[in-house]
């Protein structure tokens, strides 16, 4: 018997749902966060907020499995690719219930080769997660695959190869032609011959954009690939096509302490191109990075209720906007193109399509937002206007007064105003475009409200930057910086399970906020583990300061890797940076970052990842009932 443990929370007709340890039958949604519930105990009929709601308690049932995390990195692209066609097949089921039972889902069964409980089974998976790691075959074996079978890397190159240099090429060769040509080539190398069906999903998985452009040219590729005309196709519902990008807001802010000028702070947006509500949104004084890219996104997929409580706002404000979108637009900026990025949003169905080069029209709606914002803050003291043209002789430093969380909260009401003004490109306020996409009008069906993501620590860990480092016997080493937890024991110096001569590299997630801890995916719990400083006397420090402190220690001719002198710079720096904050501006931005970072750990419950707290990399053993050392003595030698 295990129990099921789901990874978010319908909001559909009919869902069993829990609010104040009583279980309700979703009635109807009445708005963006009120639904008509019925108790199951009384039959009474309440209205509930959306943001009360919890899912019932775990239910044990027979077969069912346990929702456990999973490595994304250790999952092979031939898996991902079986996922993503178990996806497309069930389209029709997820669209529509009403098909459930008939000839559609037999037909399903059919072209997937197998039969039509397993279907349901997958239906059944997906609803319950939302994640395409449910539909991987073979899910909770070791090996993976058929038998635990895998394609050796020497198949795997020859079938990158081939793609590439034969199937992706103005001749444009036919799959059959290209599965005999990658089935001959394997041949000729003594190489076990892939099976066709494996071929077949490797073309798939690699189709797009690119292929289009090297087999039929750039026309064809823009035609078939690419939004023209200032529209974009697709875009009919909300959540369907979500565009972000970063901007330097155009007002001089101040700090805490001093009240005095820290410069500019940058935000990262995230904007619905259908009802052009603002999804989410993450303001930083660090430059953009895939952090903030990551953040934004996790913000626009979440509930914020509990963000909006944390700043003592939620009482009159509501941002009722959330749930995983359908594709993600972006630019070529280095932090879209990421792995991280990638992966996280493959976990989580997402496409990712990256805007061409100097073509803006395809992110005109990101940028319209942008512009809003900014012209909204020309009415703040200390903007910065456009430009010298418009700003004139007028002093923004001067004038600046509002300091971090005061913008940050300028902005909230910015936006709450903005979602309920009407929008001329769409003809009607953002919330009721929204709301009308999703709940539905007399003359169009709504798509329905999105479930609630209920596993927000592990999404924003799969939204948070890593890099990848074997296990040692003194633990990790990131920059120069050690970690231990006795977690990490079972994992020194593991061998590579196909190149048994070298150590196996784990994923480490971390926020460059704070890099005191990290994020690790312990397979034997099967969940994210928290781990901290080897010395844990170490202050918590953001990876910014800790590379500043490094370069001062390698200019006083102080080897990087003493932790300790490094960090003692780090605080002489620190201490310097207070007493010159009154004088200089830089100073004062380094010293308002640390206390934004500060803010985030104290808040990351809320704000980040602590799935699993971080505890003394070893701790005695607990006390023996009745036992006292002290009444034990030693034997003699003899």
């Amino acid at each position: 018997m295990a129990k099921v443990i789901p990874n978010q929370m319908p909001l559909s007709k009919g869902a069993i749902v829990s609010s104040n340890d009583r279980d309700y039958a979703i009635l109807e949604v009445a708005d963006l966060n009120k639904i008509l519930a019925k108790d199951l105990e009384t039959g009474a009929k309440v209205l509930l907020t959306i943001g009360d709601l919890r899912p019932p308690q775990p239910i044990s049932t027979a077969g069912a499995v346990e929702s456990v995390e999973i490595d994304l990195s250790k999952i092979p692209e031939s898996d991902w690719a079986i996922a993503e066609q178990r996806r497309k097949w069930l389209e029709p089921l997820l669209v529509n219930q009403s098909l459930y039972g008939t000839r559609t889902a037999e037909q399903i069964a059919i072209d997937a080769g197998v039969n039509r409980a397993t279907v349901y089974r997958w239906l059944d998976a997906f609803r319950r997660t939302g994640l395409l790691s449910s539909l991987l075959p073979m899910r909770g074996r070791a090996g993976g695959g058929k038998a635990g079978r895998r394609i050796s890397p020497e198949v795997e190159a020859i079938i990158r190869d081939t793609i590439e240099s034969f199937h992706d090429t103005e001749q444009k060769p036919s799959i059959t032609e290209t599965v005999l040509e990658i089935r001959r080539r394997c041949s000729n190398a003594g190489l076990r011959l892939p099976a066709t069906n494996t071929i077949r999903l490797r073309l798939k998985q690699t189709s797009g954009r690119e292929r289009t452009r090297r087999r039929l040219g750039e026309a064809a590729a823009f035609a078939l690939h690419d939004p023209s005309k200032g529209s974009i196709p697709d875009a009919e519902w909300p959540l369907a096509i979500v565009q972000i990008d970063h901007t330097l807001l155009p007002v001089i802010i101040v700090d805490d302490e001093h009240r005095k000028p820290i410069n500019r702070a940058w935000i990262t947006l995230a904007i619905d191109v259908d009802s052009r509500v603002c999804l989410g949104m993450y303001l930083t004084l660090d430059p953009p990075s895939a952090m903030s890219a990551g953040m934004c996104i996790a913000h626009a997929i979440l509930p914020k209720e509990a963000w909006l409580r944390n700043l003592a706002i939620a009482d009159h404000i509501t941002w009722p906007c959330w749930g995983v979108m359908g594709a993600i637009h972006m630019d070529n900026a280095k932090e879209f193109r990421g792995d991280m990025l990638k992966m996280a949003c493959r976990e989580y169905d997402i496409d990712i399509h990256l805007r061409p080069v100097k073509k803006p029209r395809y992110g005109a709606h990101i940028e319209r937002l942008m512009g809003t914002v900014t012209q909204g803050l020309k009415s703040v003291k200390g903007s910065t206007f456009s430009g010298p043209d418009e700003k004139g002789e007028y002093d923004a430093e001067g004038n600046a007064c509002m300091t971090f969380a005061e913008i940050e909260r300028w902005l909230i009401l910015f936006f709450a105003r903005y979602h309920r003004e009407v929008h001329t490109g769409i003809g009607m306020p953002p919330l009721v475009k929204f709301r009308e996409g999703l709940l539905g009008t007399k003359k169009k069906l709504g798509r329905g409200l999105p479930a609630r993501r209920l596993d927000e620590e592990t999404l924003r860990i799969h939204f948070t930057p890593y890099v990848e480092r074997p296990v040692q016997g003194y633990g990790v080493v990131i920059d120069n910086v050690h970690y231990y937890h006795d977690v990490l024991r079972p994992w020194i110096n593991a061998p590579h399970p196909e190149f048994p001569k070298h150590k196996r590299t784990f994923r480490f997630h971390r926020d460059p906020r704070d890099v005191s801890q990290l994020y690790f995916f312990d397979e034997l719990s099967g969940r994210f583990c928290a781990i901290p400083y080897r010395d844990t006397s170490l202050p918590p420090v953001s990876i910014w300061e800790l590379r500043n402190a490094q370069r001062a220690a390698k200019a006083k001719g102080i080897d990087p890797e003493n932790e300790k002198l490094v960090f003692a710079i780090l605080n002489e720096q620190r201490a310097l940076e207070a007493e010159a904050a009154a004088k200089t501006k830089t100073a004062r931005r380094e010293a308002q970052r640390r206390v934004e970072h500060a803010k985030q750990r104290e808040t990351k419950k809320q704000t980040m990842p602590t799935v699993s707290q971080p505890a003394a990399s070893s701790a005695p053993p607990p006390a023996v009932r009745g036992y006292d050392p002290d009444d034990i003595e030693a034997l003699d030698d003899e």
